[in-house]
């Protein structure tokens, strides 16, 4: 049966490989050049957004002083911003520039405050609009880099070509996947997970219309936010089966990127109290 199973996996990874290779020409682009890292500085904090990122930074500001930070989507509406003024900022989730209010709270706070040297990265396919552009070229201390979304599978030599050449990345379900394999394109040796909650199972919840919730929580908004239904690409809210198909893929990328950081004499480690996380080494910050 184990013999099998190899036959299995084998045949899997191939069929996932060849879709790849057809992927990759269609949906990527040529990436931006990389940033460098602030001089002397060799590790990286990933600050996303989950609630518990406030008490992280409210107990442990010496440790983010001492290394780069890295922020995500909406990161840049919070006094936090200008408070750490992180040098790397990515974002992943299209509503960004599909949906107005979204698009004029990000790229509008990204322009208005930001008064340092700053590297923002966006997905390719963020150039199909043109309005964010318009805001962002307004600040000139703010850097665009573009990188690839296209999700990549296949055999683990092929991914990890695929990724340390900035052609794709684990399948991007939330914006914390892109931010570890960027990272891991820089030259940083080591990673740190903050405010990476991912705590969200417990606040799904289904009404008697059928209509799926999630109460996702933020440090920003963690005293006013309540459950909502979760939008898809089309605007359109997504079903159960959807939602915890994603979790379920996102879960499963960060073993990937493990691997992968390994494979690179690297590490991610995961610095979040009560992560719901499991593949990356724990760190209480003393």
């Amino acid at each position: 049966m184990k013999k099998l199973d190899k036959i299995a996996k084998w045949g899997g990874d191939l069929s996932q490989t060849l879709m790849s290779l057809v992927k990759i020409p269609l949906l990527s682009r040529r990436s931006s050049k990389l940033p460098p890292a602030p001089e002397g500085i060799d590790e990286l904090v990933v600050l996303a957004n989950g609630p518990s990122l406030t008490r992280t930074v409210e107990e442990h500001r010496g440790f983010l002083k001492g290394r780069a930070l890295l922020a995500v989507n909406l990161f840049a509406v919070s006094p936090l911003y200008t408070e750490l003024k992180p040098q790397y900022y990515i974002i992943a989730d299209p509503l960004f520039w599909i949906v107005d209010e979204k698009r004029e709270a990000l790229f509008g706070s990204i322009a208005e405050k930001t008064d340092w040297p700053m590297h923002l990265f966006v997905p390719t396919r963020a150039l199909s609009d043109s309005k964010w552009r318009e805001i962002v070229a307004a600040n000139p201390n703010v850097s665009i880099h573009l990188y690839n979304t296209t999700p990549v599978e296949g055999f683990a030599g092929f991914e990890r070509w695929v990724y340390r050449h900035g052609l794709g990345m684990p399948r991007p379900h939330n914006v914390l996947i892109p931010s570890i394999a960027t990272a891991l394109r820089m030259p940083f040796r080591k990673i740190y997970l903050a405010g990476a909650d991912h705590s969200w199972l417990p606040e799904i919840s289904v009404t008697d219309d059928n209509e799926v919730l999630m109460h996702q929580k933020h440090f920003y908004d963690r005293d006013s936010s309540k459950a909502e239904t979760v939008k898809k690409e089309d605007l359109e809210s997504a079903r159960l089966h959807v939602i915890l198909y994603h979790m379920h893929v996102a879960f499963k990328a960060y073993f990937t990127l493990r691997d992968y950081a390994a494979s690179l004499g690297k590490e991610i480690v995961n610095i979040t109290p009560g992560s719901f996380i499991d593949a990356f080494r724990r760190e209480k910050i003393h």
